[in-house]
């Protein structure tokens, strides 16, 4: 007398191997899917007991009559799991509290927000310290989220669903990732290539900014360098960086005057307000800014007019006028310049707030109109 088990998440689904047992009169328990019971040619209910039926079919292997079958040794029949079967369970518990749970029915995406940064940092803390069971507990936790995120947009009338949010992990991954998937090859460097390909590309179809998508909020150090993979990925000249910007010192003090954090989350903005100048600059000219000499014209700088294409120039450079030009030069006593390199730049614009020796140039020529963000190529080690 065989226990046929059916997979909860696939309930009307009956395993190869018990298809041939289902014929006569099939004992059931409760909870088999109406769907499948339709389709039996004659079935009864069991209760608590394992009544004398020949074939008993149930897809929860804890139900009593289940139980007692398997320990008198009986022959079971089931397929193989499917994996992620138990995420349609966790949907379907998550749309039951949504819809029942009164503590559920009142959260908004906005609500869940101070939810959402704790279990990311609690995840944080158990990849670094946790045990496997505290690590995936946390996962579930995370989940959690996900699930209670989609549902909330299911109940907007133009919303989606966990299903939408699932197929969108498919799509993106599916199409960054063509040649591992595909079986063509399997080698990193080429998949790293292909993923940053695939997203350059995203970018340049919706003709948005580089940096579109960072998420300003995040620790400032984390957005910084989430920056700089951005830009440079995009063939941005370094030279354009502040060196405040990859340069962050603690001061070592007891009562500090500035939030390190603050200061350098202000720099990093800063600089994306700067290169999304120069993409506005560059796209009124119809450029799309993919390489480092176009990127160093439209940020002001010196750059190879000879290296465009004649669709892409502009225009001819204006002749520069001695009067437009300025000359800093070291005041005082004239300390050794040997620490300086004479370039045609300006002093770092997000430190220009710091008169030090570190920000001064000697006998370098810069152009009044050079925006901001150009900044010097060379630093003085002085204080350093």
């Amino acid at each position: 007398m065989p226990v046929v088990l059916l997979d909860p998440s696939r309930p009307d689904m009956v395993p190869a191997g018990a298809v041939g047992l289902m014929s006569g009169t099939i004992a059931v328990t409760e909870e088999v899917h109406p769907n499948l019971l339709w389709q039996l040619p004659d079935y009864v209910l069991v209760g608590d007991r394992a009544q004398n039926f020949d074939v008993l079919v149930s897809s929860d292997k804890r139900h009593p009559a289940v139980r007692a079958r398997i320990d008198a040794g009986e022959r079971v029949v089931e397929g193989e799991p499917v994996k992620g079967s138990n995420i349609l369970r966790a949907v379907d518990l998550m749309d039951r509290l949504r819809r029942t749970g009164p503590w559920e029915q009142r959260q908004t995406h906005d609500s869940l927000r101070r939810y959402l940064v704790e279990e990311v940092y609690e995840l944080l803390d158990a990849i670094d310290n946790g045990s496997r069971d505290e690590l995936k507990s946390e996962l579930g936790d995370l989940l959690l989220q996900v699930l209670f995120h989609s549902r909330i947009a299911a109940d907007a009338i133009d919303g989606f669903d966990i299903d939408d949010v699932a197929q969108s992990f498919v799509d993106k991954v599916s199409y960054r990732t063509p040649g591992v998937l595909g079986g063509e090859h399997a080698d990193l460097e080429r998949q790293i290539n292909e993923w940053e390909a695939a997203k350059a590309a995203e970018r340049e179809a919706q003709r948005g900014s580089v940096l579109d998508g960072i998420v300003t909020t995040q620790p400032a150090l984390a957005l910084t360098q989430k920056i700089f993979e951005r830009l440079a990925g995009a063939d941005f000249p370094i030279a354009a960086v502040s060196p405040s910007l990859y340069q962050v010192g603690v001061p070592f003090r007891k009562h500090a005057t500035v939030s390190v954090e603050d200061e350098q989350r202000r720099r990093a903005i800063t600089l994306m307000d700067q290169v999304r100048a120069a993409e506005a600059a560059a796209s009124g000219d119809g450029v799309w800014l993919t390489d480092a000499n176009t990127w160093r014209k439209y940020l002001g700088m010196d750059y190879d007019e000879n290296a465009f294409d004649d669709d892409l120039d502009t225009g001819e450079i204006p002749v520069i006028a001695e009067d437009e030009w300025i000359v800093s030069s070291l005041d005082e006593e004239g300390e050794d310049d040997a620490d300086y390199e004479e370039v045609a730049v300006d002093a770092d614009p997000i430190d220009s707030d710091n008169e030090s020796e570190r920000s001064r140039v000697s006998d370098v020529k810069v152009r009044k109109d050079v925006p901001g963000i150009v900044v010097v190529e060379k630093w003085s080690a002085e204080e350093e």
